[in-house]
């Protein structure tokens, strides 16, 4: 019976260790900071050279209906075109407590977090800002000398607004 209890609690401990970190936490705040660089001011604001501070040289980004985008220049040229260039200025709003985060560990020591949530994009239409379309996003963020990159990203479930 003991062990059955010892096993049972240590199965605890482990999972809700590596469980999806509080929305106040270091790390959860941290991935909010790195969703809006990726997004406000890349994204949004079309300063696409915050890429090169934050994006992993050999990226991978599978889009539902764009296709595969690998590595870090080619990642920057498609948000540069595609968005940055385009007459009605998408922008992508993170839907409000959607945002998911969970901490990935190798020998008690956090290397990586994935991050996970919806999100709203919106066109400019006659002025202002409609929404266009929801989606899902799964991305692994690696923590490299320290610095938070961009590796792998998942976007999916794209939807019209109709």
């Amino acid at each position: 019976m003991k062990k059955i209890i010892v096993v049972g609690l240590t199965f605890l401990w482990c999972s809700s260790s590596f469980a999806q970190v509080s929305d106040s936490s270091a790390l959860f705040k941290t991935m909010q900071h790195m969703d809006s660089l990726l997004f406000e001011t890349g994204f949004n604001k079309c300063q696409v050279s915050v890429y090169d501070n934050i994006v992993s040289d050999d990226l991978e980004f599978y889009h539902d209906v764009g296709g595969i985008t690998s590595g870090k220049a080619a990642f920057k040229a498609s948000i540069q075109n595609n968005i940055c260039n385009n007459s009605d200025k998408p922008k992508r709003k993170l839907v409000e407590g959607s945002m998911k985060v969970y901490p990935l560990y190798k020998n008690q020591q956090l290397y990586g977090a994935i991050q996970e949530g919806d999100h709203d994009f919106f066109i400019l239409s006659n002025g202002q800002y409609k929404k266009s379309g929801t989606a899902k996003f799964t991305e692994l963020w690696l923590l490299e000398n320290n610095e938070w990159k961009l590796k792998r990203v998942l976007s999916f479930n794209h939807k019209a607004t109709q």
